[in-house]
């Protein structure tokens, strides 16, 4: 399950580490995995020409950066769309994308950028304020299908020319949000001449898109979401038009989606892209998939399951591969549905949490490779994190005590705990939903042999993604299995925590719903001094850990593996880890010599 919230949520604020580890090779005498260490820039003689062919495990869900909130679509849109400002992934640093980076008034207030004069998008049209305030108010649209996304500009207030100058924008808060730094210029913008044919946009202010009840009075503003939330807008290449290095070319629908170089580049001095198609071919089966790359039919991959990583590929260097291990900001956890009367007791959720051995599932299931959390803060953002969570250990005793207090026993001796709820006798019954990951299950299988010793019945139904996703955001589930993709700047745990978000398409799929960190949360955006932010967050992952809505699980390193003929190949400490733009390939080893 690969969620992600905006492109640069969660920073990770420790520089990478070195860290090799080695396997037996029948080639060279060793197989090294090229750890966390960030490998050095390799550009020296880059050419343009070949291919990539990157495996998905599971199609997009929409190429519509405004509309999705899916890992793999992100992976593919990043390279089709752009934002005011990006990050120096080696640096952690905010640099100038399609704008200057923002000249902020000292109340956190105003935010003004300057939009390059030369930045287009990829069919020549000039990219200029009008796309920058269409974009935002595409975002705020509250029928757009963007929840996870809107939260982060709920204080934006406008974005306004500034004098009438297409190329100055200015971005006016209701109220200050510290992380405004980050996300003001972080939204892709997207292309109004293209996405607004009737400028039904023009037609609605600022003031209406501010909440549901005020959008209802306007027509335009629904029939505009109607528009935006379609699959043909989000699928179809007249559509999904950018100002990045890449377009897309064609979808084919569980097959492959393919991205061509965008000749017209505007930015061909600042941001390279060197290969002249990325396709991400989608293959379901993880066994299919290396042999794919091994036969060399696909050149780069996230390995899904650890065991083909550490064993089936320990001999990758003889098919002329590269392992990889970056570290990525991101946690796999259990979510209780608190809407289900059998997690409504935190008691119980603790319970839970104290039935999972994940030192045992690390070991056996991640090889090592993994840390253990207790909180959604990625562990190597020390600052932030809290160090008052002791760790919560695998304890049959302890489960069994907590659920007796909470009032669950085996009154008919069947074997299975039961209570009275609403009157009514209920079983400890649930199942676990999770996707066609056969890692989560291998590991749900683990958990579940546990919960029956102590008189829990968990059943495993898996889902094809889209379907999964889908159940997910309807919150039609008793408990899953996941994981968070973070970004890298500080998080805000509001669009996956606050009770806010549990409606509409909103993040908080637990129906996680505390007023104490509610009102943290909001706090904690509020305030503008970083110690005094700190010290509010530290205080929330507390009430968080006390409550468990989420059993937190690990933070796994990530496993790649890719074909030696590309250079600089760098992994970043950052979600959807390898930037394919910066990739290149010699001449010499160029498989695919012509650009059709």
């Amino acid at each position: 399950m690969k969620f992600k919230p905006n492109k640069l949520l969660s920073l990770v604020i420790l520089l990478i580490s070195v860290s090799f580890f080695s396997c037996g090779s029948k080639k060279t005498g060793e197989n090294k995995i090229q750890g966390e260490q960030l490998a050095p820039i390799d550009t020296s003689g880059a050419v343009a020409g070949d291919w990539i062919v990157v495996r998905e495990m599971s199609d997009a869900e929409k190429l519509n950066p405004v509309v999705t909130n899916d890992g793999t679509a992100e992976s593919i849109y990043i390279m089709i769309f752009e934002s005011l400002n990006d990050m120096n992934y080696e640096k952690y640093e905010q640099i100038p994308r399609v704008a200057s980076l923002p000249e902020v008034t000292p109340d956190l207030m105003s935010y003004t950028y300057h939009i390059k004069k030369n930045a287009a998008f990829s069919d020549g049209h000039p990219l200029t304020g009008t796309d920058v305030i269409f974009s935002m108010k595409a975002i705020k649209n509250p029928f757009a299908d963007d929840a996870a996304l809107r939260n982060y500009y709920e204080r934006v207030e406008k974005v306004e020319m500034v004098n009438g100058d297409p190329y100055t924008v200015r971005i006016v808060m209701s109220k200050p949000y510290w992380f405004a730094q980050y996300s003001n210029g972080d939204f892709s913008i997207i292309p109004k001449h293209i996405l607004d044919p009737e400028g039904l946009t023009d037609k609605y202010g600022w003031d209406e898109v501010k909440d549901f009840k005020s959008a209802e009075k306007n027509p335009a503003i629904k029939k505009y979401a109607d528009f935006l939330n379609s699959q043909e807008v989000s699928r179809e290449a007249k559509y999904v038009v950018g100002s990045g290095p890449y377009k897309l070319e064609k979808w084919e629908t569980g097959q492959a989606i393919t991205l061509v170089k965008n000749e017209n580049y505007w930015d061909k001095e600042g941001t390279t892209n060197y290969l002249n198609r990325i396709i991400y071919r989608i293959i379901q089966d993880n066994s299919a998939s290396v042999v794919a790359v091994k036969n060399k039919e696909v050149d780069l991959m996230d390995v899904i399951v650890p065991t083909d990583f550490y064993q089936n590929l320990a001999n990758a260097n003889e098919y002329d591969l590269t392992r990889v291990t970056p570290s990525e900001p991101s946690y796999v956890y259990l979510g209780w549905n608190q809407k289900n009367p059998l997690f409504a007791d935190k008691k119980v959720r603790l319970a839970l949490s104290h039935l999972v051995d994940r030192k045992t599932l690390i070991e056996k299931i991640y090889f090592g490779f993994a840390v253990p959390i207790q909180s959604p803060i990625y562990y190597k953002q020390t600052k932030f994190l809290s160090s008052d969570l002791p760790e919560i250990l695998f304890d049959v005793e302890k489960a069994k005590q907590l659920l007796k207090e909470a009032g669950w026993e085996d009154t008919d001796r069947d074997g299975i705990l039961d209570k009275v709820v609403n009157g009514k006798k209920m079983d400890f019954k649930f199942t676990f939903l999770i996707n066609t990951n056969p890692t989560r299950k291998q590991a749900l299988l683990v958990v579940s042999d546990a919960l029956r010793k102590v008189g829990i019945s968990a059943e495993i139904q898996q889902l094809e993604w889209s379907v999964y996703l889908d159940r997910i955001k309807k919150h039609e589930f008793d408990a899953s299995m996941g994981g968070w993709l973070l970004g890298v700047t500080p998080s805000d745990p509001y669009q996956i925590f606050h009770s806010s978000q549990m409606e509409g398409e909103g993040s908080n799929y637990i129906s996680y719903n505390n007023p104490e960190s509610d009102k943290l949360i909001e706090a904690y955006r509020s305030e503008t001094d970083e110690g005094k932010r700190i010290e509010l967050i530290k205080k929330w992952q507390k009430v968080i850990y006390e409550d468990q809505p989420y059993t937190f699980l690990w933070s796994p390193l990530a496993r790649y593996v890719y074909n030696d003929r590309f250079r600089n190949t760098r992994f970043y400490a950052r979600r959807n880890s390898p930037l394919l733009n910066e990739w290149w390939v010699p001449v010499s080893s160029q498989r695919y010599k012509q650009m059709d």
